[in-house]
């Protein structure tokens, strides 16, 4: 299997979650008023590159460079989010974020 890496695209891509942008448990996430669908870690690995996908979970780990580790109840798979999108934000594990991003095939797999 293909290792895949999330690129965080928009400078909202982190959103630490909470009672006000979370939508219900229907696989959906409240964002700035639109409802998007919201993928498991499992089904980002099965994805094509360039995919648009939403995913909800916690960054659990920080790998240096831009990138992190997020894991969701499915997996988990590595993100790159420019230091920029962070905004400064307190992030633990036990923080729940939403993050859009973009589906990239890591290089050299």
């Amino acid at each position: 299997m293909k290792n895949k890496l999330l690129s965080c695209v928009a400078a909202a891509a982190i959103v630490l979650a909470s009672a006000n942008a979370m939508a219900g448990d229907h696989g959906k996430m409240k964002h700035d008023g639109a409802n998007k669908p919201v993928s498991k870690v499992s089904e980002v690995q099965n994805m094509a590159d360039d995919s648009m996908v939403y995913v909800q979970g916690y960054i659990i780990q920080n790998l240096g460079n831009d990138n992190y580790m997020l894991q969701d109840g499915s997996g988990q798979i590595m993100v790159e989010i420019d230091d920029d999108l962070m905004n400064n934000a307190t992030i633990t594990p036990q923080t729940v974020v939403w993050i859009a991003a973009t589906v990239d095939q890591q290089p050299g797999q």
